[in-house]
């Protein structure tokens, strides 16, 4: 049996190795070096794939948030290894595209330049660069690499027609302090949209899907608060921070506990019954193991795995 397997049988073993990492992510972080291995969505993907996720990714966009393009400036939470999404926000009216990363995920070069080969052959894309298509060549562009979303919104003059992240909000230290510094960004009448995954990303993939949530406090922190790993924010706290936002919004879901597949983002009240009963049979086997941060959460609240959160701020 190798070391890995063996760490991997073990949740403790499991936990410590987490731990140990972590340590090793902060100490990275403070000599700067900020490059991943997350964040690569195009690193196993062929060219066709690569531009169908792009297209996806933005035309869930325009679906969640009911509108057709995207106008003014715009920003970008989080967009990984390559600039298509913000390509196609530009290609569709925004002026400005402020991409946002706290880390540098590593990119094939040749592959990222097939792909902006592929985007620039499209109908009005080629003059969105300039000069030869590539990612130091397009218009409208400003990557603020190594910049965590937290800080950004927390520190930026501007204000900005719409803020988009896709699996982005669960990595972010304070996600619900982050909100409140968005929405002082945004221009009346601007609008956000999240769609934030809160499963444990693969942190313990042959166990439990909750198994994460029956970590204690403490524990999780030394775990993840340098690397990123997901930040244990579920469902209510999202729902109760849209309530008191002050925003017109809503908030939908898009996975649930024991289902492998997304579902086409709906209301909790909207929910197959079905598919509703198969999440809260997989909540209830775990429940009595839970941490003390999500006894009290009912049934509902632990079994959303995935969200849309969609608002707007008021025109006035």
């Amino acid at each position: 049996m190798s070391l890995k397997s063996l760490v991997r049988r073990s949740l403790w073993l499991t936990c410590l190795y987490y731990v140990i990492d972590d340590r090793r992510a902060a100490r990275r972080l403070a000599r700067g070096q900020l490059e991943t291995r997350s964040g690569r969505r195009h690193d196993a993907l062929a060219l066709d794939q690569s531009l169908g996720y792009i297209d996806r990714v933005y035309d869930d966009y325009c679906r969640y948030g009911g509108v057709t393009r995207f106008e003014g400036r715009v920003v970008e939470i989080g967009p990984g290894d390559n600039f298509g999404v913000a390509l196609r926000l530009l290609a569709g009216g925004a002026r400005e595209i402020h991409a946002v990363d706290r880390y540098i995920p590593k990119r094939d070069a040749a592959a990222q330049q097939r792909i902006y080969e592929a985007l620039a052959s499209r109908p009005g894309f080629a003059a969105l660069f300039d000069g030869p298509p590539g990612e130091q060549t397009i218009r409208g562009l400003r990557y603020h690499q190594g910049t965590p979303a937290e800080t950004f919104f927390h520190d930026t003059p501007e204000h900005y027609d719409a803020i988009v992240s896709r699996a982005v909000l669960e990595h972010l230290y304070d996600p619900l302090a982050a909100l409140d510094d968005m929405v002082r960004a945004l221009k009346p009448g601007g609008l956000m949209i999240h769609r934030i995954d809160l499963r444990d990303h693969g942190m313990f993939a042959e166990r439990h899907k909750l198994t994460f949530l029956t970590i204690p406090s403490w524990l999780y922190r030394m775990m993840t608060r340098a690397s990123g790993r997901p930040n244990r924010v579920l469902m209510p706290a999202y729902r109760d921070w849209l309530k008191r936002s002050g925003l017109d919004g809503s908030l939908r879901i898009s996975r649930l506990v024991g289902l492998a597949d997304e579902i086409e983002p709906v209301s909790l009240e909207a929910l197959d019954p079905a598919m509703k009963a198969r999440a809260h049979d997989a909540v209830r086997a775990i429940r009595p193991i839970l941490a003390a941060p999500f006894r009290p959460l009912d049934d509902d609240s632990l079994a959303a795995s995935g969200i849309v959160l969609v608002a707007r701020k008021p025109d006035h």
